[in-house]
């Protein structure tokens, strides 16, 4: 009855504490924080064979592969391990080819992909992990239906409770289209996201301004394929691109009108699992929304479409896979990482190392491009007096010496280091260590002796 009465009180304060979070949760919903994966669904998972269809030839790069919205669903945990918040599915409509761009209906299915059914599954059960779910088109694939293009665009919505669209070459319709879309659209669903590509770069600012929520950033994709598809290449390039970037745009190494990182990489003769590693941990800690390409956690392989939309192969080596999830965690768990500034500490020849700073918190990330170990200095001043640089990806831990932080690093290997106050020895963990065992000990003679008195 005494515990019963405790517990009654204490509902009150539990609650009460339970709202902010929850509210906190709902403000700070924003695409920025997001992790995405956008996938081809004929490319990805064979969920339902009865579904493949007549026309089903894994020979035919422009045929149908077998993978459905079922599919999804059954890999909606392996996503979400890797810490994926959102994916972005390729067209779902009933169309004439698998990717969507000769369609019939749009109000429809693709027969190959499943059903209505299976589409408000897939929302559902991903909701269920607290992933998102976003369906896309192109543009120029639906200029003739700009009339009814919003009244389609609301109906999934209602339909299968869809969280957003990306849409594909937004500049091949003119902004004052977009601009009465995004209102009408958002009017009717505030936490609508809608996320765009451009063909022209120079259009990039004038379309984000409309009301999108975020835009492709194609320079991003350009600098990074020359930068990190080799080794001992500068990051001046690069590091400009996300200087002059914001966090409302969406970085990506490669896209379904793309040829593959991959490719590049092995035409340089690179590994394509290391050079990917650097690409990747770049893109996840620097300023914008990362977006990964289906397959780049298997480093998959392929020229320009449709070469590049080769089947997806789960039975892959997982140290990519891991890598990805570690880069996750770290960029979940640092809002720095998201939402800070970008100082470059230092840069030369391939090794660099900034810093990331939001609200007090600051990250340092270091960056080894090169055919060689590095070891660089970086003085006290720059990242703080007496602190303690704990690395999260490969798990390295150092202190200022001499005034100076010594970064270092292996070749083509980069980390993400979190600062610290320096700490010394860990007084309560090591007399967990020495007590246990005492009590441990003074328990047995305490028990012997009470049996031997027993005895007599």
């Amino acid at each position: 009855m005494y515990k019963q009465r405790i517990l009654f009180l204490l509902i009150p304060f539990l609650l009460f504490y339970a709202l902010p979070v929850s509210a906190v949760k709902k403000e700070e919903n924003k695409w920025h924080e997001e992790l995405v994966y956008y996938l081809e669904i004929d490319r990805f998972n064979n969920g339902d064979v009865t579904n493949d269809g007549s026309d089903f030839n894994l020979n035919d790069p422009l045929g149908y592969h077998g993978g459905d919205l079922k599919g999804i669903t059954n890999k909606l945990d392996y996503l979400q391990e890797m810490g994926f918040s959102t994916i972005i599915l390729s067209p779902v409509f009933n169309a004439k080819d698998p990717t969507g761009e000769q369609v019939e209906n749009f109000k429809e299915v693709d027969e190959h992909f499943g059903s209505l059914k299976d589409m408000q599954q897939l929302t559902k059960e991903a909701h269920e992990r607290e992933m998102k779910v976003l369906m896309s088109f192109n543009a120029y694939h639906v200029q003739n239906l700009k009339d009814d293009l919003i009244d389609v665009v609301s109906w999934w919505v209602s339909e299968s409770e869809i969280d957003g669209y990306y849409i594909d070459q937004v500049d091949t319709l003119e902004p004052d289209f977009w601009k009465l879309f995004i209102q009408t659209v958002k009017k009717e669903n505030e936490n609508l996201y809608l996320v765009g590509s451009i063909l022209h770069n120079d259009h990039l600012s004038a379309y984000k301004e409309l009301g999108f929520d975020s835009i492709l950033n194609e320079l991003f994709f350009k600098t990074s394929s020359e930068t990190f598809t080799d080794v001992d290449l500068p990051f001046t390039s690069i590091s400009e691109v996300v200087k002059n970037s914001s966090t409302a745009f969406s970085n990506y190494l490669d896209m379904t009108n793309t040829a593959r990182f991959t490719l590049k990489a092995t035409e340089n003769a690179q590994h394509p699992g290391v050079r990917l590693k650097m690409a990747l941990s770049y893109m996840y800690s620097t300023p914008g929304t990362p977006i990964v390409y289906y397959g780049t956690e298997i480093a998959l392989n392929g020229g320009k479409p449709p070469e590049n939309k080769p089947l997806m192969n789960f039975q892959s080596d997982e140290e990519l896979i891991d890598y990805i999830a570690k880069l996750a965690k770290a960029r979940k768990s640092l809002p720095s990482l998201t939402k800070g500034d970008y100082t470059v500490l230092y840069e030369k020849a391939g090794m660099i190392i900034f810093k990331r700073t939001y609200k007090g918190e600051s990250v340092i990330v270091a960056m080894n491009n090169t055919s060689q170990s590095q070891n660089v200095s970086i003085p006290a001043e720059e990242i703080g007096n007496e602190k303690e640089l704990r690395g999260l990806i490969i798990g390295d831990i150092f202190h200022e010496e001499n005034r100076h932080y010594p970064f270092i690093l292996d070749r083509e290997t980069a980390e993400i280091y979190e600062i610290k106050e320096k700490t010394g020895l860990n007084l309560p963990f090591i007399s967990v260590f020495l007590i246990v065992p005492l009590l441990f000990v003074a328990f047995l003679v305490v028990a012997y002796k009470r049996g031997k008195r027993n005895e007599e």
